[in-house]
């Protein structure tokens, strides 16, 4: 399965793919037969994908949940960034987004266009209900994304917005 927008292509990882994404990015992108992006994940990113990816695999038939989804540009062939759910519905309906852009493709609107399709998929999805997403006070770019693709503020603490998107 694949998601299609105008600029993008956003693919949902197999757990074959997504194990090679955790050796090294080239390695999921050389599978992907896409171009080179350069990048690599941080450790925190490592270390959340390492943890994802122990999820997928325990719930293999439900691994779109649990996976990466990579955003590719599509008239580049190329890997701009990620998104994820933080695992299936929960007995509310409610399911968690992250979601990363690669620097060099920020402020251009293909993140926004990634979660507008991803999150359209998962309301179509006979569990979900409620999509929350969570950003830091000052990362103005991430609540754009949220706002621009139909999220609403609902709680914050000293740090952090929390954001949802209801059926």
């Amino acid at each position: 399965m694949k998601l299609e927008t105008e600029r993008l292509t956003i693919c949902p990882l197999n757990l074959e793919q997504f194990k090679l994404l955790l050796i090294g990015v080239d390695s999921m992108e050389k599978a992907l037969e896409l171009n080179s992006s350069g990048e690599q994940l941080d450790e925190h990113t490592q270390e959340a994908m390492e943890e994802l990816y122990k999820q997928a695999e325990k719930h293999a038939k439900d691994y779109f949940w649990y996976t990466n989804w990579q955003i590719i540009l599509k008239e580049d062939n190329l890997s701009i960034g990620s998104a994820c759910f933080m695992g299936r519905p929960d007995d509310s309906g409610t399911v968690e987004i992250g979601y990363g852009v690669n620097e060099k493709y920020r402020c251009r609107g293909y993140m926004t266009e990634a979660v507008k399709s991803i999150c359209k998929w998962a309301m179509n999805q006979k569990n979900t209900l409620r999509i929350i997403a969570e950003t830091e006070k000052k990362n103005i770019a991430s609540q754009k994304v949220l706002q621009k693709s139909g999220f609403i503020k609902y709680n914050e603490d000293s740090e952090n917005y929390f954001w949802e998107m209801k059926k």
